[in-house]
């Protein structure tokens, strides 16, 4: 178990999930700005995307650090009162980015409440742990009532963790920050009257989502590169564990984004984001620092950066 420092929890609940959020401020920028009729980009679907990035991370972080450590918000009880002190400006931090959110959903549409709840619910879920023994409690009192044996045992009392399942968490983090967020810019644009019906060279939406949904399914897999010995001792099946090997897992990375680079070829911002990003998979490793693995999550960032620049300047 690791030591709960200052700058762990500095580290887990305000540097990453503010980095991480940050290629969610970018890429919904990308689309705002090739999607809006007028070429304009909406400050909306940015909150949105950036305070629902932060909330679904540092809420996680935080009950990891809380549960690990078991810790008392009371800075008057807790043992470490400095350290219990970081725990509360974290809560106030997601409290912050929650109004933030709720004020941007409020100047949207309601379809876009409902498209943003669609992907934040599960993201807000996929670690809680499902306990099946609960729903053989409801089906065994529903079978009661309906004149079945109410001495049944329940015999299941297992518990599943969505995030737990091979694969899911890849496929989670893909579809939430990929499509996730096209729907939500599509949402607010439409609602506004502002999509525009043809994309601006060389972009379209299949390329805007394929691309995204890719590219954040194979960070996901590279984090767990990251933590492979972690995973591999205490049997979290990852895909890199499943594999049992790192560097095959980063064969099958390579592939995905060469892939998704031939299918764009035409792109010259996408074929650079992929190259960057199959770069970063060979030169990231298990032995490298933690920090590195940020720039894994602005594979793209920098390619959009120099779109969006490129048309202004």
């Amino acid at each position: 178990m690791s030591i709960l420092t200052i700058s762990k929890l500095a580290d887990e609940l305000f540097l990453r999930p503010i980095v991480i959020s940050m290629n969610s401020l970018v890429l919904s920028a990308l689309m705002s700005y090739v999607m809006s009729a007028n070429g304009s980009i909406d400050w909306r679907p940015l909150i949105i995307c950036v305070t629902s990035d932060i909330l679904v991370m540092g809420t996680d972080h935080l009950k990891d650090n809380l549960k690990e450590e078991e810790f008392s918000l009371d800075c008057n009880n807790a043992k470490n009162p400095c350290l219990a002190s970081w725990f509360i400006y974290a809560q106030t931090f997601l409290a912050a980015s929650a109004v933030l959110l709720a004020f941007a959903l409020s100047q949207c549409p309601i379809s876009t409440l409902f498209t943003t709840a669609t992907f934040v619910a599960p993201a807000l879920l996929w670690t809680t742990p499902i306990g099946f023994k609960k729903f053989g409690l409801i089906s065994r009192h529903l079978v009661g009532r309906s004149g079945g044996d109410k001495h049944q045992p329940c015999t299941s009392s297992h518990v599943l963790v969505i995030k737990r399942i091979p694969g899911m968490k890849a496929i989670f983090n893909g579809i939430i920050r990929g499509c996730g967020i096209y729907a939500v810019v599509f949402s607010v644009l439409s609602g506004s009257g502002n999509l525009t019906n043809t994309l601006p060279s060389p972009w379209n939406v299949v390329q805007l989502i394929v691309w995204s949904t890719v590219n954040r399914s194979c960070h996901a897999i590279m984090t767990d590169v990251r933590d492979f010995e972690d995973d591999m001792t205490a049997g979290v099946p990852t895909i890199p564990v499943l594999l049992g090997s790192i560097p095959k897992t980063k064969v099958i990375l390579t592939a995905c984004h060469m892939l998704v680079m031939l299918a764009f070829i035409e792109n010259t911002y996408i074929t650079g984001s992929c190259l960057f990003a199959t770069a970063l998979v060979w030169i990231l490793g298990k032995n490298s620092p933690k920090k590195a693995f940020l720039f894994s999550s602005h594979s793209q960032s920098l390619f959009i950066i120099w779109y969006l620049l490129t048309r202004h300047l």
